[in-house]
């Protein structure tokens, strides 16, 4: 029911109408004569009786930020233990779109955001991003009941993915790269390449393994919390155990205590500088190590999965191997 207050003043009068309705907080506006005030109130009410009526009246108070925290402490997403979402989220509160007014936030927003973080993003990483921004804006519409006019991460398009890497080592760069690391400062630097080629396991994996996660009786390794969530128990080889046993003992009970991704990259990259190696990154050693796999000790499909950890066998052959077609020649003959 709407109600309507004269109010007088030193030039005229003025109207304030109110109309108040169950489930909706009182909505209030002044007008300069009765017509107009009628006009609104009757408009108003005639929205809410067909369903029409949203009220932004939150979303006019939030941030962006505000929401992704909100998010975070709820702990929304299904899978609680996913490191890769707190990473993502911490990520977009410490950019500058997290400051932006929940209700003026514009696929233009957006759009700035995608054009200034693949600068130094790859394409998959921001469609990552965008897709948990995404999930947590249509958590705040369908959960909270913060209402926003829409989703403004819809209507921006996923970044195409380029060509998947092919890059592995050949024997000749492996010896090089060996070589500038036993000279390195780092004393862990050979050690953690050759493992990671051993293991085929991801630089993530390898800095969270510790000494209590190895199998010293049966020769495995347990990772945890890989990227695909689940944990998985892999084989060493004969070069991956004695690494294991001869590598100094740390206090902190890491295998390869380096105090983060960017300490390991840092020695990472001057030896690659040393050896005169272009185009490769850690996680080619991953590629690599599978390659070799497949193609100098003849493992099976399934071998390389449960060494890898793929879910999918057509990710590990389509993107992960790369076969000497000069070996497959040699093969048929």
């Amino acid at each position: 029911m709407a109600t309507f207050v004269r109010r007088k003043y030193r030039k005229g009068y003025s109207y304030r109408a109110t109309v108040r309705r169950q489930g909706f907080k009182p909505m209030v506006k002044s007008f300069d004569n009765i017509t107009d005030a009628k006009r609104w109130a009757r408009k108003l009410e005639r929205e809410i009786d067909l369903g029409n009526l949203t009220d932004y009246s939150e979303a006019s108070k939030l941030t962006l930020g505000d929401i992704i925290k909100r998010y975070e402490i709820e702990d929304k997403h299904k899978d609680r233990k996913d490191e890769s979402i707190k990473s993502k989220i911490k990520n977009l509160l410490s950019d500058s779109i997290s400051d932006i007014n929940l209700l003026r936030l514009s696929s233009k927003h957006i759009a700035e955001y995608r054009d200034r973080v693949l600068k130094v993003w790859s394409p998959n990483t921001f469609n990552n991003h965008k897709s948990l921004l995404s999930v947590i804006i249509d958590t705040a519409i369908t959960d909270w009941g913060i209402y926003i006019p829409y989703n403004p991460c819809k209507v921006i398009k996923r970044v195409a993915i380029p060509a998947a890497r092919d890059r592995v080592l050949n024997l000749e760069e492996y010896e090089r790269l060996l070589k500038a690391c036993e000279v390195s400062k780092c004393i862990y630097l050979k050690s953690i390449v050759q493992f990671a080629i051993e293991t085929t396991a991801r630089q993530s994996e390898i800095l969270k393994a510790r000494r209590e996660h190895v199998n010293w009786q049966n020769k495995t390794i347990t990772f945890y919390d890989t990227k695909n969530g689940d944990s998985r128990i892999v084989a060493l080889s004969e070069i991956a155990f004695h690494i294991l046993k001869t590598l100094p003992v740390s206090v902190s009970g890491f295998l390869f205590p380096f105090k983060n991704r960017d300490h390991l990259n840092w020695h990472w990259y001057q030896a690659l500088k040393k050896a005169e190696i272009d185009g490769l990154v850690f996680h080619d050693l991953r590629r690599t190590g599978i390659s070799w796999l497949f193609d100098h000790k003849n493992l099976s499909v399934p071998e390389v999965q449960s060494m890898s950890g793929h879910r999918d066998p057509r990710v590990l052959l389509n993107i992960y191997t790369k076969l000497d077609p000069q070996r497959l020649v040699e093969k048929l003959a």
